[in-house]
């Protein structure tokens, strides 16, 4: 099983009509209600994937509740948190040429809410296979939980699975201890000061970075492919098509799921890749015909 960790959950509203001009009574076509996040969406992926995974986070007042029943009523599995702050909610009025997306306040997260989520956390470490911890989309600074939960799931022996950039501080994360993370091109110039124009320069940015002690990197961000270092070796994955939406956050739980079913490298970077470009009505057929479309190729460096 997969645990998925996301400590910043919203609520989706979305109304949809042709046109909601200003300063009128306007009515809408539909209305649709769902939980929503990277973990909500991770979760969502699982199921297409036909893996067992379980979302652990905070939650919070009414919106909280609704959240719940409705991950719940979709069969996924939640481990909440209570907060006395609502759960975030974001509102987006879908229009037929335009689209604007209302978030309300984010809840306060105190000390107090932060240990028992870590308590909490550690008991569902221990039942669990695989564990991914998302990107924290929060505006307000609250307590960095990346660290601490790499460092608690490692303690038993499990692999950690996380998104990096170049706000991280490489040493500190590198003694944590991930199994598995996912960064960008972007990133890796950001930390070492240079373009990462050629393979060959991701190559020797994550021997610089990363010293080889974590043991699987999958590097983005580029329309030529991504790049996977797993335990020394390196391997370049290249789509038939040029320009994809990638998702890091399904990039991240693909690659989950390949350590949990012990899939060698190329079978990692395929279902990253196709993961990564699914979309909301992609089903797992259709992520099994992207891989077989992707051309991955072993790289001497």
């Amino acid at each position: 099983m997969i645990l998925v960790v996301d400590p910043c959950p919203y609520l989706e509203r979305k109304i949809t009509g042709q046109d909601f001009p200003k300063s009128r009574v306007s009515y809408a076509d539909s209305q649709q209600t769902r939980p929503a996040g990277y973990g909500a969406d991770m979760c969502e992926l699982a199921a297409d994937m036909n893996e067992s995974v379980r979302l652990i986070t905070f939650l919070g007042g009414n919106a909280g509740d609704r959240f719940e029943t409705l991950f719940v009523s979709r069969g996924g599995d939640v481990i909440r948190e209570p907060l006395r702050d609502e759960t975030q909610e974001c509102f987006i009025l879908e229009e037929k040429y335009k689209s604007t997306q209302i978030f309300t306040k984010e809840p306060r997260i105190t000390r107090e809410s932060v240990l028992d989520f870590y308590e909490r956390y550690a008991k569902e470490v221990a039942e669990s296979d695989v564990v991914a911890i998302t990107r924290d989309r929060r505006r307000d600074e609250g307590e960095a939980m990346k660290l601490p939960l790499i460092r608690y799931a490692r303690k038993k022996s499990k692999p950690v699975v996380v998104l990096c950039d170049h706000t991280d501080d490489i040493d500190d994360l590198v003694e944590a201890r991930p199994f598995g993370i996912v960064i960008d091109r972007f990133a890796l110039s950001k930390l070492t000061g240079k373009n990462m124009q050629f393979i060959g320069d991701v190559s020797k940015a994550l021997k610089s970075l990363f010293q080889e002690r974590i043991p699987l990197i999958l590097v983005t961000g580029s329309d030529k492919g991504a790049i996977l270092f797993f335990r020394g070796e390196f391997f370049h994955g290249k789509h038939e098509t040029e320009e994809i939406e990638f998702d890091e956050h399904n990039a991240l739980f693909a690659m989950a799921t390949g350590i949990l079913r012990n899939y060698d490298a190329r079978m990692i970077l395929k279902l990253s890749l196709a993961a990564a470009k699914s979309t909301d009505d992609s089903e797992f057929v259709d992520i099994k015909s992207d891989m077989n479309r992707i051309e991955v190729r072993k790289m001497e460096v």
